[in-house]
């Protein structure tokens, strides 16, 4: 598979200000970093998994990757173009599309569902011949009747608010999905539901989807590739079978033990991550992870560990790797 999306050393800094001691030391550091040094491919007709408690950057990286943030360091190529200016990630928008966490939230109350829909085509300028065949074409894609078309988001349930976002987004045909938690809020049988329309219409379509979620059973379940981030880096990025199966990094392995097992015969390994996750303006010196790490060692607490690759597939940052 070809490459759709390239990440090459991104990194994200927010301006902070603490009023006038800032004015009194002369070359002090005025941002944050809260992205950085994020490298990653995504492939065509691919699903990945991004995952990681708050605050590890996953939300934040999927608008940097939309333009909607701007980027400090790095770079990004979709489909073979450089995203450098705001023209250019204006005409890759037309491309890729955003599936938001609160399905009702992002639909706006005043608008018709049929209106919610053409409203991108509208935005990017791209004349429609009926517009409520559109719509209507639109929510027969996902499994919805015609006439919910003219429905307000507060008549619909959590499905069908879900379904709707589904339906926004495919409107312009997109190459890339970004999902933001795309089954939060939902029944365990609605999310099957919805899961299961993003597979088929990823086949039928060809589409490949980033989906960021807290959500481990179903990234194990949808995604071909997993991403673990930690306080906005990548500590491991592999297959999400090889991931599951032996995590490298102790902050995957913890994730993953902690995961919720079906059979009431089995219990969660109690291997739970101790401690808060640390704020971007206080990272702790060397591997970021070592103040919570059951494994750290003076090496950690002294030198950060660089992502580096353990097999053509496998990407890990960790001093002590076990393979």
């Amino acid at each position: 598979m070809t490459a759709l999306l390239e990440i090459n050393g991104l990194s994200v800094r927010f301006p902070i200000s603490s009023g006038l001691r800032d004015m009194f030391i002369p070359g002090r550091d005025k941002h944050i970093n809260v992205l950085d040094d994020i490298s990653l491919v995504l492939k065509a007709g691919e699903t990945l998994g991004l995952v990681g408690e708050s605050g590890s950057g996953k939300t934040t990286l999927a608008r940097a990757l939309l333009g909607l943030l701007p980027i400090s360091a790095g770079t990004i190529r979709f489909d073979g173009h450089a995203l450098k200016s705001k023209q250019s990630f204006k005409a890759v928008r037309k491309s890729s599309a955003m599936m938001f966490q609160d399905a009702v939230a992002c639909l706006s109350p005043r608008m018709t569902i049929g209106a919610l829909l053409i409203e991108p085509f509208i935005i990017h300028g791209i004349a429609i011949a009926d517009r409520q065949a559109k719509a209507q074409e639109l929510l027969n894609r996902v499994g919805l009747a015609a006439d919910l078309a003219n429905r307000y988001p507060h008549e619909l349930s959590g499905g069908q608010a879900r379904r709707v976002g589904v339906a926004r987004a495919l409107a312009l045909n997109p190459k890339l999905v970004i999902a933001d938690e795309p089954t939060a809020g939902l029944d365990v049988s609605v999310q099957g539901e919805i899961l299961n329309l993003m597979t088929e219409l990823k086949t039928q379509l060809g589409l490949s989807y980033m989906i960021i979620t807290h959500n481990l059973a179903m990234v194990r379940h949808v995604s071909d590739r997993i991403a673990v981030m930690y306080l906005g880096r990548l500590v491991e990025v592999g297959p999400t079978r090889d991931v599951f199966k032996q995590p490298l990094h102790p902050y995957a392995k913890s994730l993953i033990a902690s995961e919720p097992q079906p059979d009431p015969r089995k219990r969660r390994a109690d291997l739970a991550i101790k401690g808060e996750i640390p704020s971007v303006l206080n990272r702790p010196k060397g591997c970021e992870f070592n103040t919570r790490c059951a494994i750290a060692r003076d090496r950690c607490r002294n030198e950060a560990p660089k992502l580096r690759a353990i097999s053509s597939t496998r990407f890990v940052s960790c001093h002590f790797t076990e393979t």
